[in-house]
C-alpha cells in the first residue's frame, strides 16, 4: 500500500456512503422503496441489498477492507447496471445524485481494491 492515508480516506468515504444507503433501505425511505418496487425487488431485495451494503461497510472499516472492497464493488456494479438498464440516471427527480453516489463509492472501493489487492483472500497471494 503506497498511500495509506489516501487508502484509508477512500475506505472511510465508501463506508460512510454505504452505511447511509443501507440505513435508508432498512428504514423504508420512500425513494428506496420506489427504486426497489420499480425493479420488482421490494421488500426482500431491498433488505438483502441493505444487509450486503452494511456488511461491506463494516468490512471496509476493519482489517478486512480488501474483502469489503470486493463485495462493495460487486454491489455497486449491480446498482449501476440497474440504473443504466431499468431505472435511468435520474431517479425520482434527484438530478442524478443517487447515480453520482454510486460512482463515488465505486471509485473509492476500486482504489481500495487496487491498493490492498495483495490482501484479497484466495487470490491476493498470486497477484
Amino acid at each position: 500500500m503506497k498511500h495509506p492515508l489516501l487508502t484509508r480516506a477512500a475506505q472511510g468515504i465508501a463506508a460512510m456512503l454505504l452505511l447511509m444507503a443501507a440505513a435508508m433501505k432498512f428504514l423504508g425511505d420512500p425513494g428506496s422503496v420506489e427504486v426497489f418496487m420499480r425493479l420488482g425487488m421490494d421488500p426482500a431485495g431491498r433488505y438483502l441489498i441493505a444487509a450486503i451494503e452494511l456488511m461491506a461497510a463494516m468490512l471496509l472499516l476493519s482489517p478486512f477492507a480488501a474483502l469489503g472492497s470486493v463485495i462493495a464493488t460487486g454491489v455497486m456494479c449491480g446498482a449501476i447496471i440497474a440504473h443504466v438498464t431499468q431505472l435511468g440516471l435520474v431517479v425520482n427527480d434527484d438530478g442524478g445524485r443517487l447515480f453520482g453516489m454510486l460512482v463515488v463509492v465505486l471509485v473509492c472501493v476500486g482504489y481500495v481494491l487496487i491498493s490492498r489487492r495483495k490482501e484479497i483472500p484466495l487470490i491476493g497471494n498470486t497477484l
